[in-house]
């Protein structure tokens, strides 16, 4: 179990670096051309990595750090719903200024739970 502790918190900022970073994402889409990289952008949030309810999670963070995560986390689910359709590539939603707006809340969030 402490193994697992230190994961959460890691794939987490990890996980945030990339959703904030243009460069990251640009790199994730071209290691892994046969993946539309958007669908995964939303998929290892909402899906694989934020798991609030989830024991080993919850203990891998501070309440303050939880209350940063569950912040980002309704930024997010907010606007995911308004991005435009990524015609195949991440590129298409580095145009649109609400994932500019998702890329920005997710810098400030790993910079509140990295520091």
């Amino acid at each position: 179990m402490t193994q697992q502790v230190p994961n959460c918190k890691t794939h987490i900022i990890e996980l945030l670096g990339l959703l904030a970073s243009e460069e990251q994402q640009l790199a994730y889409e071209k290691n892994v051309p046969h993946v539309d990289i958007t669908t995964e952008l939303v998929c290892m949030w909402f899906d694989d990595q934020y798991h609030p309810d989830y024991a080993g999670f919850i203990s891998s963070f501070t309440p303050d750090e939880l209350a940063t995560l569950a912040e980002f986390h309704r930024f997010y689910d907010e606007r995911e719903k308004q991005l435009p359709e990524s015609q195949g590539t991440v590129r298409t939603w580095l145009a649109s200024p609400i994932w500019r707006e998702i890329m920005e809340k997710a810098h400030e969030t790993v910079t509140r739970i990295a520091a």
